[in-house]
């Protein structure tokens, strides 16, 4: 075999080699990449989603994201979120989870009506947020208070300390001013931004970069809560009008509800 026949044979074996190695490490690269970053919903720039609106294709964009940086539950589909309502604020950048999409609009079904009640009435026994599923129960008063009450009409009276009246869901939390505040918490003594709306009511704020935190869900409100609203059927309104008089209604969150489960 002659020598310029053999470099022929070796320049293109080197070649073959060449585009076999450039493939494969290219073919290794996709996979490691495919591996590394995943596909994830986040709230587009320069949007941000308010509770319980409806999120729209300009709300949101899909984008690659690193695999440790995507948040367990983070949607990954842009049809699993359009459409949905977030039940909180959301900023520009945050993953949308899906534990935090619902279906619902908090309208009152069929068969029911929105009642709203002065908190004067109702002790909140834990933080709550508007659609937080709750339980509401009646705490008793003393027993001389109730010796000459007769008998409950509408629930019953299984002893002389508390008793659940049924479940719900929180519909609205408003201040005396009826401005929607989603928010309420129980505590002792309402804060300097509570005081202050108690005199001069609900006032619009400027948004500051260490000051979002008041307009999310589980935090204290900077307005005083006067109001909570539920969705009730005739019967669960009658059930806790007569319940107010035989002592103090409480409401409680219930953790992990059949609607976050699904």
């Amino acid at each position: 075999m002659k020598k310029q026949t053999l470099l022929v044979i070796c320049l293109i074996s080197f070649l073959l080699a060449g585009s076999s190695f450039y493939a494969a490490t290219q073919y290794i690269d996709a996979m490691a990449a495919e591996k590394l970053f995943a596909p994830v919903i986040k709230v587009a720039a320069g949007k941000e989603i308010s509770a319980f609106e409806p999120i729209t294709q300009d709300d949101v964009i899909l984008v690659q994201e690193e695999v440790d940086e995507i948040l367990p539950g983070s949607a990954r589909d842009l049809d699993t979120v359009l459409g949905k309502r977030s039940t909180q604020t959301m900023y520009e950048g945050e993953q949308l989870l899906v534990e935090k999409l619902t279906d619902s609009q908090l309208l009152p079904e069929k068969g029911e009506a929105r009642y709203e009640f002065p908190l004067l009435s109702i002790h909140p026994l834990t933080e709550l947020r508007k659609g937080d599923h709750v339980k509401i129960w009646v705490k008793y008063k003393s027993l001389t208070e109730l010796k000459d009450y007769p008998t409950p009409l509408h629930f019953r009276k299984t002893n002389d300390t508390a008793d659940l009246l049924f479940e719900s869901q929180l519909a609205s939390v408003r201040d005396s001013n009826g401005i929607e505040i989603y928010t309420l918490k129980p505590s002792l003594l309402p804060s300097p931004d509570q005081m202050d709306s108690i005199f001069h009511g609900s006032r619009e704020k400027p948004l500051q970069n260490g000051e979002k935190r008041y307009r999310d869900y589980r935090v204290q409100p900077t307005a005083l809560p006067a109001f909570i609203g539920f969705n009730l059927t005739d019967e669960e309104y009658v059930i806790i009008t007569e319940a107010m008089s035989y002592g103090m209604l409480q409401v409680g969150h219930i953790m992990g509800s059949k609607e976050q489960a699904s």
